[in-house]
């Protein structure tokens, strides 16, 4: 029988708590920087990868700017999440997200995946390979 696989964004997959914020913004296991955004990226203790949302109103001012590109944002990451390790996800918006259309957002958003899981990979392997260099513990 064929595994189909499940593309929903389920409540499981966001970052809800200030608690699990905190987590990533103490202590990211890489980054990847955009000019109009900032992702940062920790290990999990789920099988899953997770998704938290930044969009100050002083970035980006109308909320129907901000909607908009938190619903690009999560329709990106729900098609990507199975190329994800388990992580967390913090998107944070910089001054001029608003300015994308939305097919340059999902092209820069498919770029950034790619680079979530290379970094996220490079990191582990460095990691594992000089235990010493990482002063934080990775859950």
């Amino acid at each position: 029988m064929i595994s189909v696989k499940s593309y929903l964004f389920r409540p499981e997959q966001r970052i809800r708590n200030s608690a699990g914020f905190q987590a990533v913004f103490d202590s990211p296991t890489c980054k990847v920087a955009q000019p109009q955004y900032l992702v940062l990226i920790r290990a999990n203790s789920q099988a899953k990868a997770r998704l938290g949302f930044v969009i100050a109103r002083k970035k980006v001012r109308f909320a129907v700017a901000r909607n908009r590109i938190k619903r690009i944002v999560r329709a990106s990451f729900r098609l990507h999440q199975y190329d994800l390790p388990a992580v967390d996800v913090v998107f944070i918006a910089r001054q001029g997200l608003d300015d994308l259309n939305n097919p340059d957002l999902h092209q820069a958003l498919i770029k950034t995946w790619q680079q979530v899981q290379r970094r996220y990979q490079a990191s582990c392997k460095a990691t594992h390979e000089n235990p010493s260099a990482n002063t934080h513990p990775i859950l």
